[in-house]
Order: C-alpha cells, then structure tokens, then sequence
C-alpha cells in the first residue's frame, strides 16, 4: 500500500476526499496515513514521516501549496506532489511542474479522476523502486561516462560557436543510452546527464540564469516517449535551444576591456546600459568606448544592448506575472509603445502575442 498525505484546510472538502470509494484497492492501492491543514502541520510531517503521494490544496496558511512544494523539493525523497483545487492560475501551475509537481486535480474530485490519478501514480512510484533497486549498476555506468571525460570535452567546447559542440552532445547522450542495463531506465538517466550538463554551464556562465531558467527541461516528465531517439532528440532540441542563446548574447569579443564590460551587461540587463553610463562605470572615455566597439566588436553596441534587454524580456514574460507595461519599465524602456514594436521586429512577435503562446497549460505539460 502507498502511504498518502493530505492537507485540505475544509474539511468538507477533505470529507469528500476520504468519501470517494478509491482507496485501499488492491496490491497497489492508496491509503490516507495522515492529514494536514496548514503548510506548517504538512512541513512537519513530511520532515518526520514518509510518504508515496501528498495530495495538498494550494491556498495554505503559513506555507502555500507551492511553498511547501519548494521546501520538499531540497529532499532526496520527495513523494510525488498533486495539488487539488477550484482554480489555479498557469503561472503558477508552471512553477509548480518546474519544481516537480506530478499533477493537478480540479474541485470537486470525481471518482474517475482520482482512481486514474492513482493508476499513474503507482506506476511512476513503481519505476521509481526499480531504479532504486539497480542504483548501484546505474551509478556505475553513470560514472563510467562521467569519468571518461566526454562531459568535460562538451564543455570545454561550448564556448565554441559551431556544430561540432552539438554532435558532440549527441553523441555523450547515444553512449549512456548504449548500455544494456539503462534498457529500462534512460529516460531517467538522460534526465540526469542532462540535469549534470546544464548545472555545469550554468555554473560557468551564471548569467543565463537571467535568461532562461535551469529547470527549462524538466517537461519531459509529462511527454510520452517510447525509444531512446526520441528522448536523445529531445535533449538535443533542449541543448541546441540553450546553445543558441548563448551564441546569441555572446558575440566574439577580443579585446579584454570589451569582454569585462560585455559580461557586466549580460549581469544587469535591467539597468541603465546606454554608452555613456557604461563608459562612466568603467571610467573609459565615452568616445573611446564608442570606437573601440566599432573597431574590435562584432556587434553594434545599441544592438548588443537591445538584444539582452529584450531576451530579459522573453525571460520575464515566460516565468513571471509582471504586466507588459511593467516589464517595459523595467527594462528602461519608457514607451510601452516602442517596447511593443522593438519586441516585435527583433522576437518575431509581439509581447502580448507571446504571453498568450506561453500561457497555454496544455502546450506546456505535453
């Protein structure tokens, strides 16, 4: 049996949880060990108990649904997460998936929803046991990769702007998935591998992080893929997106003074970057740093700038609330208007355009 925890602040609506005739079916089946009504009583819970499934509303006191979520999500066995509530809105359900939430249930649960909730949360906890019981064999192989330095090379090379950096990473991906013991278990490898690379090169140029958030893969929880190609091609797709931002937002630079300013700017895309603020940070004389970009850059410095503050901007559209107005502001630009058609001719869109792309729950869990 798999040990469930609740926490419902109502308890009507916790009622009609315990109600619903889907527990304790079977070898497999759910039985609710614990209950909670805040995301304080849940932390301490969850701090001293195990549990397979937490089923949480997300208007807590204390702690939210997400907050608690977060806290969890530090552990390295964290049960699966399920919020159960009458409305959620996509950005917060995206931050959810982002930091590992298995599914969300709308108010009021049928019997037919939870009874399939249950059915696809014994069989992710019994692949989970699987991988726990050949984790020596994986962490072998694993390591053997790791250990061979063809991580080491990736990296070393991602600096690099061409496609050998991409076949490169193919190819680490095709050699874990070789392996007749990861048969069973390369997605969750991949994911792993995939997880070591990305820390890594965000580790190196912590930048990207203002532009791209770290967890940008983890959507392959909620894709259904049945070979090995399809998972490699999907990191690949995922590797070479990352790749090309960075190419992006790093140009060529060989001059020293270039590259420190340069790397400032990607750091704080959301200050005052016009050249004279620079040339004043870096006490450079205005015409001798308008001169030396000309001559030793492969971009124009307006065009650099505008270039990072609208990728900022994409960043921002996509993993926050904030406004288009209050995005534009924050960015510097005082014309909300010229913000929208600057956004439009770089991006291909417009910001409100896109904002209603990314707010599509559905396009994002599958």
């Amino acid at each position: 049996m798999y040990k469930v925890l609740i926490v419902e602040p109502q308890e009507f609506a916790l009622k009609a949880l315990l109600n619903l005739p889907v527990w304790g079916k079977g070898p497999d089946g759910f039985v609710c060990t614990d209950t909670a009504t805040n995301g304080e009583e849940a932390l301490t819970l969850l701090k001293t108990k195990k549990y397979d499934l937490v089923l949480t509303e997300i208007n807590l006191s204390i702690y939210d649904g997400l907050q608690l979520l977060k806290l969890i999500h530090r552990e390295n066995e964290e049960p699966l997460f399920v919020f159960v509530s009458d409305i959620v809105s996509f950005s917060y359900a995206r931050e959810s998936f982002i930091y590992g939430a298995f599914d969300y249930l709308p108010k009021p649960v049928s019997k037919e929803n939870m009874q399939a909730l249950f059915e696809r949360a014994a069989e992710r906890l019994k692949r989970q046991k699987r991988l726990q019981a050949s984790a020596s064999t994986l962490s072998t192989e694993f390591n053997s990769l790791l250990t061979k330095g063809q991580i080491a090379k990736l990296l070393s090379k991602f600096s690099r702007k061409d496609e050998t950096v991409l076949e490169m990473f193919r190819k680490v991906m095709i050699s874990l998935c070789k392996s007749s013991v990861l048969a069973q278990s390369h997605d969750i490898l991949l994911s792993r591998l995939f997880a070591v690379i990305v820390e890594a090169i965000f580790s190196k140029h912590e930048w990207l992080s203002l532009y791209i958030s770290q967890n940008f893969h983890k959507r392959l929880d909620y894709l259904v893929l049945h070979d090995t190609n399809n998972y490699v091609d999907y990191y690949q797709r995922k590797f070479t997106g990352l790749f090309q931002l960075y190419c992006q937002l790093n140009p060529d630079f060989k001059d020293e003074t270039l590259k420190k300013i340069h790397l400032y700017i990607l750091q704080h895309p959301e200050e005052d970057l016009k050249l004279t603020s620079i040339a004043k940070k870096f006490y450079i004389n205005h015409s001798y740093l308008s001169n030396l970009f000309s001559k030793k850059s492969s971009i124009r410095y307006s065009k650099l700038i505008t270039l990072v503050k609208l990728k900022r901007a994409e960043y921002l559209l996509t993993y926050t609330d904030l406004p288009i107005i209050d995005i534009a502001y924050k960015l510097g630009y005082k014309d909300v208007n010229y913000f929208n058609q600057i956004f439009k001719k770089v991006i291909g869109k417009s910001p409100s355009d896109y904002d209603r792309e990314e707010n599509s729950f559905y396009d994002y869990i599958i």
